[in-house]
């Protein structure tokens, strides 16, 4: 960990300087108004529900929806907005309350995200800020961003820091049979989490790029779900999930890509990650896009993980309830899983439609479509499989 962030700074400091030196001027917003729509669908199936102690399914389905749009105020300011809601229904959570076809069966969550930011062009940087909020049946969320990037040596180094800060709130549901019971020993119904993260990109040849990040996490308040059960060997009695009301987590990657030839791209992307509950993870992806035609883009990719099991983990019915702190959340299990899928991108040079509006000579333009679909397995039983739709739209003169 140490050598990864020596040569991350390393990096820094042997390019530092050299914009001013060689008159270099980031670039300019564009005069045009970009905005990507993104629909999805996601369902699994498993035997490992949280909600009935670690056993039961984990069949759920998920649909969301989300518009991102970028406005450019002039060619130094611009506005980000994000909006979106997903619907979700879920057999596990359907068993909080025993009773098929719950309030609880089914969610919407709805988000918002407000962002802004600022170039200096004669510096190379770009600051910015941001809110956001999101809410569900059972949860709250409030946000604040805050970030800094700075390019130079002519645009091929890049570092970049940003700071997020999530407060978030329970609206405290336990199963029904532990309503009583366990209530009154939760503590708190907030979480607040913070963000700090940190990422280098250099460009090392016209065909070479590697990015280096790194995150640290540190999350306080209710960690646990309060409607997971947990059972135990020594009684018969469950008790809802305990976890500790602190967590820090770090995770490090490198991504390098790789330009064989103009047709055809390499991405692969190496994540370790180590938290404070015990878990220690490695992650590595790997991304071709195959370029078949000036307008057609196949993309397959792979992605590998393994970890190792929380502290606090244990199978239905293996805990003692002499211990402090317990889950059968296979979330946090050791676990080895796989993800392979394809993309398809459509992007004609011209747009795939095009559409002149009434006003200030602004013309409509459907930029590309992008089709994604993944199958995802682990090897706690748990299968997945989704896919995704990208509209990229943007409105120029």
């Amino acid at each position: 960990m140490q050598k990864y962030f020596s040569l991350l700074f390393l990096l820094c400091f042997i390019n530092a300087g050299l914009m001013a030196q060689s008159g270099y001027k980031m670039k300019a917003n564009e005069d045009q108004v970009d905005a990507d729509f993104l629909l999805g669908y996601y369902q699994q199936d498993g035997n490992n529900g949280a909600v009935t102690g670690g056993i039961g399914t984990e069949k759920l389905e998920d649909v969301a929806s989300m518009l991102v749009v970028n406005i450019p105020l002039d060619s130094v300011k611009a506005l980000n907005i994000t909006v979106g809601a997903d619907y979700y229904s879920s057999a596990s959570t359907d068993n909080i309350d025993n009773n098929v076809s719950s309030a609880s069966s089914s969610d919407l969550r709805a988000y918002a995200n407000l962002g802004y930011t600022r170039k200096n062009l004669r510096r190379g940087e770009t600051i910015g800020f941001g809110i956001g909020f999101s809410s569900e049946y059972d949860y709250t969320s409030f946000s604040a961003r805050a970030s800094f990037a700075k390019e130079w040596n002519e645009g091929n180094s890049e570092l970049s820091l940003a700071g997020q800060a999530f407060f978030d709130n329970w609206v405290v549901i336990l199963p029904i049979e532990l309503r009583q019971s366990a209530r009154g020993t939760l503590a708190t119904s907030s979480r607040n989490s913070f963000n700090a993260q940190a990422a280098f990109a250099q460009v090392i040849s016209p065909r070479l790029q590697v990015l280096f990040s790194g995150e640290a996490i540190y999350m306080q308040g209710l960690l646990s779900t309060p409607f997971h059960r947990v059972f135990f060997s020594d009684q018969n009695q469950a008790d809802i999930e305990r976890l500790p009301d602190t967590r820090l987590k770090i995770p490090l990657a490198v991504r390098l890509t790789y330009f064989p030839f103009d047709q055809l791209v390499l991405r692969t992307n190496y994540r370790y990650y180590w938290d404070d509950f015990g878990i220690t993870a490695h992650t590595f992806e790997v991304e071709t896009p195959i370029k078949i035609s000036p307008t057609l883009t196949l993309s397959p990719f792979y992605r590998y993980h393994t970890q190792t099991a929380a502290d606090y983990f244990a199978p239905y019915a293996e805990h003692l309830s002499s211990d402090a702190f317990y889950t059968s959340d296979y979330d946090l299990s050791a676990l080895q899983s796989h993800k392979v899928g394809l993309g398809i991108g459509i992007t004609p040079l011209y747009g795939i439609a095009r559409l002149k509006l009434p006003t200030k000579d602004r013309l409509f333009i459907l930029d590309k479509l992008q089709f994604r679909t993944a199958y995802y397995t682990r090897s706690t039983g748990l299968d997945a499989l989704s896919f995704s739709l990208n509209l990229g739209m943007k409105i120029k003169r």
